[in-house]
């Protein structure tokens, strides 16, 4: 018995249920991936690449609060921040990270993270250590979303609240109740995240989004990243 038999054991039972999972090539039709856009194979983006490398950004060599800021970071997010009709942008390497960060950084101690139960799971994980009191609400309910609200404020939560949602949900296809979630973000001077993977690109004018035209005064929207 070794310290690795564990894992051994663990993968053994997931063949015996034919739920071990292994890479393999690409063939046949896609129909699994997110790149709706096809952007991984596209070539104007693969000339970009090259562009952006020819003019030495080959890699950022260390944190960006260090030494690794770059004019080419820069320039993306001041043509991202153009697009999405934003004051500012940050990109992050995947949204996975930018979820986790965000979930982690901006809600604080005493505030309430309201989150739809079908959530992107790297928003999941990113509750896992977010200082704020977390709650699910049952998907695409605003009204339970408000519930939890009105429940935090009755047991004395004075904190800021943080609703979390996808604007468009990829395993079903159905969309959030963006104006009325943006709306109870509104009358309790809250916060939305919108977590915008699946529509950027293919929803709302020029694939902004669905989160575009909100103009809320306190609302907090999330782009975390285009497939």
């Amino acid at each position: 018995m070794t310290r690795l038999s564990r894992f051994e054991t663990a993968l053994e039972g997931l063949s015996r249920k034919d739920r071990l999972r292994g890479l393999a090539p690409r063939e046949g039709l896609d129909f699994a991936s997110n790149d709706y856009l096809g952007l991984a194979a596209s070539p104007r983006l693969a000339e970009a690449v090259r562009e952006a490398i020819g003019r030495g950004a080959v890699g950022a060599a260390g944190s960006r609060l260090l030494r690794g800021n770059h004019p080419e970071h820069e320039a993306l997010e001041a043509e991202a921040a153009a697009f999405f009709g934003a004051e500012k942008a940050l990109y992050f390497g995947a949204g996975f990270s930018a979820n986790v960060a965000l979930i982690q950084t901006l809600p604080q101690r005493g505030d309430l993270v309201v989150h739809d139960e079908l959530i992107h799971a790297s928003v999941h994980d990113g509750l896992k250590g977010c200082r704020a009191e977390t709650v699910a609400f049952a998907h695409n309910d605003a009204g339970a979303a408000e519930d939890a609200i009105r429940a935090f404020r009755e047991r004395g939560g004075t904190g800021a609240p943080w609703i979390a949602a996808e604007s468009l949900y990829s395993m079903d296809g159905d969309r959030a109740p963006v104006a009325e979630l943006m709306a109870l973000a509104e009358r309790n001077d809250g916060f939305l995240l919108l977590d915008e993977a699946h529509a950027t690109g293919v929803l709302g004018a020029r694939g902004r989004g669905l989160g575009r035209d909100l103009r809320g005064t306190r609302g907090a929207r999330l782009d975390p990243h285009l497939r």
